[in-house]
């Protein structure tokens, strides 16, 4: 399917020390010959990855016999490295540009998040019906890639309904705003006023509390977060699921797709999320952070009164400009002084919030005789 293009070694999970040794060009030729015949003690993806690497290798000694060693590769090895989600795109390129992989195995390279845009642009070219039918499946990657569209279409072997999806695609999606597949936009970011804004005595006297909970996401932060949701291959699942199947995957599901499924736009589904057996308060938490989710996720967690009791829920719910006031503001009173101090000063907030958290905070700081109208 055409001689790969030269790929970066993009940064990807942490290595073996070995592994930056033997790439760095100062290596001897044994310790090279010893990996690309696969004769050293490296974890599977670390000398599959250093093989790939010396196929372009200046020793032939090594090229060959990397390129030996990948060949003898058994299928299950392969399978393990394409569904593995931190694999390097270089990886998954090498195994799926030849365009021999069928079954599971290309269902699990197509899908893998960190394929390069150009091998897709290669397999839509050239790839058989099993191929084109992955391909024309992953939508995300279609809208995030226009260019896949045109290397579709020139592809004989497209069928006609493959040609009215893309159509339809293009239409509604491609070249338009970003695709938000139950996933709305994050809010802005919050302008909290700094602590130096309250007043000098009060700041002086701030209780110092214990391990701080996680501050919401910044717009930035959680853009970010949801381009590497999108990529994933169980996003790219759950799409193609009707609301009945989302009902169901929302209560046998994984971690990964309850943080999907939790921005459903389908309030049945989002709301199955929370009765799922398998919930945690570390998602919880996660979820009361968020600030795409719907209000009524947000009233459910603030009325369940076993997660309110977690101080990290009940000050997430606070700090969330979804959440109603006439539910975030119960939770104050349980707020350490420090975060008081913090939600008095986000703007992101609705005003009544932010005053009661002032005053709060300046009954607990302040001497009486200091206080006078600043609590008004």
């Amino acid at each position: 399917m055409g001689t790969p293009e030269p790929l970066p070694a993009p940064a990807g999970p942490s290595r073996h020390p070995l592994v930056d040794r033997i790439l760095g060009g100062n290596a001897p030729d044994a310790i090279r010959l010893g990996a690309a015949r696969g004769v050293l003690p490296l974890p599977i993806q670390d000398l599959t990855y250093v093989q790939v690497r010396l196929l372009e290798d200046t020793l032939p000694e090594a090229a060959e016999a990397a390129r030996n060693s990948l060949a003898k590769l058994a299928p299950e090895t392969i399978l393990a490295i394409l569904k593995d989600g931190t694999s390097d795109g270089l990886l998954i390129d090498h195994f799926a540009r030849p365009g021999e992989l069928t079954g599971e195995a290309l269902e699990a390279a197509i899908a893998h998040p960190s394929i390069p845009d150009a091998t897709l642009e290669a397999l839509a070219a050239a790839g058989n019906d099993e191929t084109l039918n992955l391909i024309v499946t992953n939508e995300v990657r279609i809208i995030r890639n226009p260019n896949l569209l045109v290397m579709l279409r020139g592809n004989p072997q497209l069928s006609g309904d493959h040609r009215r999806r893309l159509g339809e695609l293009e239409r509604d999606f491609v070249g338009k705003a970003a695709l938000h597949v139950n996933a709305p936009a994050p809010a802005a970011v919050p302008e909290t006023t700094p602590p130096e804004a309250l007043p000098e005595d009060a700041a002086a006297g701030a209780i110092e509390e214990g391990e701080a909970p996680p501050q919401p996401m910044s717009a930035e932060e959680e853009r970010q977060f949801e381009e590497a949701l999108r990529r994933t291959p169980a996003f790219q699942r759950i799409m193609q699921l009707n609301v009945a199947e989302r009902v169901q995957l929302a209560m046998k599901g994984t971690a990964e797709e309850r943080a999907i499924l939790i921005r459903d736009t389908a309030k049945m589904v989002s709301l199955q999320v929370l009765k799922s057996p398998k919930l945690s308060e570390n998602e919880i938490a996660h979820f009361a952070n968020m600030r795409n989710v719907t209000e009524d996720v947000l009233r459910v967690i603030a009325g369940h009164r076993d997660w309110t009791k977690t101080y990290s829920v009940a000050y997430a719910l606070i700090r969330n400009p979804k959440t109603p006031s006439g539910l975030s503001i119960q939770f104050l009173p349980r707020l350490g002084s420090r975060d008081l101090k913090f939600v008095a000063g986000d703007k992101n907030i609705p005003e009544v919030l932010r005053r009661q958290a002032r005053n709060l905070f300046l009954v607990r700081t302040q001497p009486p005789k200091k206080r006078g109208n600043k609590a008004h």
